[in-house]
């Protein structure tokens, strides 16, 4: 009975964990170009509505790692990291940036 009860619960607290990990497993594929000058926010919303408050300019060609995507209610932002290691939202479909999703 203890046994049984331990498999469930096991398999309660695996499930939501592997749908997690895919998600953010699927982020990841997500690639980013910079082709122009274009602003890095502090959050979401902020890259959404283009804040006044950019946290810094982002050079043509610079490389950008996909840390997380998030979808609003009219609006998809991406969690970027940087090459000089620091991190910050763009907005899907902002001037200056080509998103190529893998498949």
């Amino acid at each position: 009975m203890i046994k049984k009860m331990v498999r469930i619960v096991a398999v309660v607290i695996a499930i939501p964990l592997v749908i997690w990990g895919w998600d953010r497993y699927q982020d990841r594929q997500i690639k980013v170009t910079v082709n122009a000058a274009t602003h890095l926010y502090a959050s979401d919303v902020d890259a959404a509505y283009g804040s006044f408050r950019p946290v810094r300019s982002l050079k043509p060609g610079e490389k950008l790692k996909v840390i997380r995507a998030t979808y609003g209610k009219d609006y998809g932002a991406l969690l970027v990291k940087a090459e000089d290691g620091r991190s910050g939202w763009i907005a899907i479909g902002q001037d200056g940036l080509t998103i190529h999703q893998r498949k």
